[in-house]
């Protein structure tokens, strides 16, 4: 440690000294002291008065939460979302979603390596978001592999992500075509 110059030492007693005053002249009731001149007494107990005597605060509303998302309204059809093989890859080749609304009822399959799969656990929110899986399933000599499918409707189109236990997640949209008959 660096040995400290006369000076600085006499500047912090000092300032110790003139902290340890002013610590001492400050105000505390609970402890004694001098306490409160008569007029600022007087004042504090006026000021206490009129506080009182004041109408109180209407109470502050809680924040409201946001209002929740539109319900959406799809409309009877099939979207028919196309994904595209995997340059390179022998094992992640084209799929299909085709997602069909009858009477508010939404379902759909999935098509991957020569099979078509039922989603099952089809489930759509209020604010268009869906999600669903399809179990393995072998066809033939055709594996299947489980999926997963999730996306958002709005307006006539829909976007959503396809996820296969074997290949990386990849996107597709479609546009509605109306229900025939």
């Amino acid at each position: 440690m660096r040995p400290r110059s006369p000076c600085s030492v006499s500047a912090a007693l000092a300032a110790s000294i003139f902290l340890l005053g002013a610590a001492q002249a400050q105000v505390n009731p609970l402890c004694g002291g001098q306490g409160l001149s008569p007029e600022d007494n007087q004042l504090l107990f006026e000021r206490v008065g009129r506080l009182n005597a004041a109408e109180p605060a209407s109470p502050v509303r809680a924040a409201q939460p946001a209002a929740p998302a539109q319900a959406i309204q799809l409309a009877d059809g099939t979207w028919t979302v196309q994904g595209t093989r995997i340059p390179g890859s022998r094992r992640c080749g084209e799929w299909l979603v085709r997602l069909t609304n009858k009477g508010d009822q939404l379902s759909g399959v999935v098509s991957q390596a020569r099979s078509t799969v039922p989603i099952q656990n089809l489930v759509l929110t209020p604010d268009g978001r869906f999600s669903g899986t399809t179990p393995e399933r072998l066809v033939g000599s055709n594996r299947a592999p489980a999926s997963k499918v999730i996306g958002q409707f709005w307006e006539d189109a829909v976007s959503l992500i396809f996820e296969s236990e074997r290949c990386p997640a990849s996107q597709g949209t479609a546009t509605r075509h109306p229900a025939s008959g």
